[in-house]
């Protein structure tokens, strides 16, 4: 596996060489992604990055109702920003716990808002940057977690997602090969933190779209009579080219094997780490459990999320990465919806009281299950003194063993569009049922 190797997969991929199973999924995250960023629109996040690039005017338009045109940088800033600042993005369990659709379906949509192109084009576009994603982060996972700190989301996401640009916009193998090492060569090393910031996510589409820019501008062409060579080897020009890539079973399925296909949507606005616990409660009130009889809640949990236990969470970011402050959402409001998780509701006396009775236990037996499951246990004890143990719970909602139907997709869709769209939001739910291009998209979504 090299770049240039790579480069033609990109390039060749066509919805006729993509199996039911990979189309689906590929229409659904493109979907999903639209509305989730719609309804991220007006989060903090997201409104602080519409300030910063008041004046950064062009011909890029954004996943934003009603913002004006941009350059590349802020269409591409802040749409990805908006997708991802509800924590309702999708995501992968492998390769660093990705959320690659958050950088790549605002990339390519931002870069296909200047010319016309068929909706069977953004779905290749989507598929091919979304593998490429996949495989960079399986090669960046970190090999020794007391010592790498490599969160994999904003960098592999970014060159994937340029690959997807590119193919979007026309670009030929050679093309393509270039805007992957322009973006490879910048990527953003993500750091995970918050508030706003968390993976690098929104300057991740940033670096895809404007590598893509770049490689349509004749960046890394070279002037000279001949084809440009490959970096010497000991500077290989990209993790892909690099020996161990050669024999990974998993980056040379690329082609053969979809990733796509075992990406997860969430019903939750929330760290998916935090899904197995609200499954599990929910089915608890669903059977009758009554939220006063709760007195306290004891997660026991995987390696990977035992900091997830902010009770005052400063940001509505802390509030998303915080199983006290979901749980006790759910106990308070019955649901966890974006209405619920707002940078308004984070001060809520009600849920913040609930929240101070859960606690959060690392478990070391779920630990077996990473990085294919975030496994949770739950234990609650009822104000009588009863105790409910629940198995531990591998499978969240959403995940590809436990899929959303058909049905709760679109209601997902609706509801985070239809308070910023209005009329256009079933109409924009039928054009995604019918494969629509990006002029149609567009319009609904201006």
């Amino acid at each position: 596996m090299t770049i240039r190797e790579v480069a033609a997969f990109v390039a060749r991929l066509s919805v006729d060489d993509l199996p039911p199973a990979t189309l689906r999924r590929a229409r659904e995250g493109l979907r999903d992604t639209v509305g989730v960023a719609v309804a991220g629109s007006t989060t903090s996040a997201a409104q602080a990055a519409a300030r910063a690039f008041a004046e950064d005017a062009g011909p890029f338009r954004t996943l934003v109702p009603g913002a004006p045109r941009h350059g590349a940088t802020g269409a591409a800033f802040r749409s990805a920003v908006a997708a991802s600042a509800l924590d309702y993005d999708d995501g992968h369990y492998q390769g660093g716990a990705i959320h690659a659709a958050s950088v790549i379906v605002p990339t390519i949509l931002v870069a296909a808002s200047t010319r016309p192109v068929d909706g069977d084009r953004l779905v290749e576009a989507h598929v091919a940057a979304y593998e490429v994603a996949m495989r960079l982060a399986h090669l960046l996972w970190p090999r020794d977690e007391a010592v790498d700190r490599w969160y994999c989301t904003g960098t592999a996401a970014a060159v994937g997602a340029a690959a997807g640009a590119a193919k979007v916009r026309g670009a030929d193998e050679d093309g393509i090969r270039r805007a992957l090492q322009i973006a490879w060569a910048h990527a953003p090393m993500a750091a995970l933190q918050w508030p706003m910031v968390k993976e690098a996510i929104g300057w991740s589409a940033v670096t895809a779209l404007n590598a893509c820019l770049l490689a349509e501008g004749g960046f890394m062409a070279g002037t000279g009579p001949g084809p440009v060579p490959d970096a010497p080897a000991i500077f290989p020009p990209t993790p892909f080219d690099e020996p161990r890539a050669a024999d990974d079973p998993f980056v040379t399925s690329l082609g053969t094997t979809f990733e796509i296909e075992r990406s997860y949507l969430k019903p939750y606005p929330a760290c998916r780490y935090t899904h197995t616990a609200l499954d599990v409660v929910g089915e608890l009130l669903a059977d009758g459990l009554a939220p006063g009889e709760v007195d306290r809640i004891t997660v026991r949990t995987h390696r990977w999320a035992t900091f997830l236990d902010y009770r005052r969470p400063p940001s509505l970011e802390h509030a998303q990465y915080s199983y006290p402050f979901v749980l006790g959402t759910l106990l308070t409001h019955g649901r966890v919806t974006p209405v619920e998780m707002s940078d308004a509701a984070i001060a809520d006396p009600r849920v913040l009281a609930r929240a101070d009775r859960v606690e959060v236990v690392h478990d070391p037996a779920l630990d077996a299950h990473l990085p294919d499951h975030y496994a949770t246990q739950v234990e609650v004890t009822l104000t009588s003194g009863r105790r409910i143990v629940c198995p531990p719970r591998l499978d969240a909602r959403g995940d590809v063993t436990r899929p959303l139907a058909e049905a709760e997709l679109r209601a997902k869709l609706l509801a985070c569009v239809g308070p910023h769209l209005g009329d256009a939001a079933e109409p924009l739910a039928d054009a995604f049922a019918a494969g629509a291009g990006s002029e149609r998209l567009w319009e609904l979504l201006g």
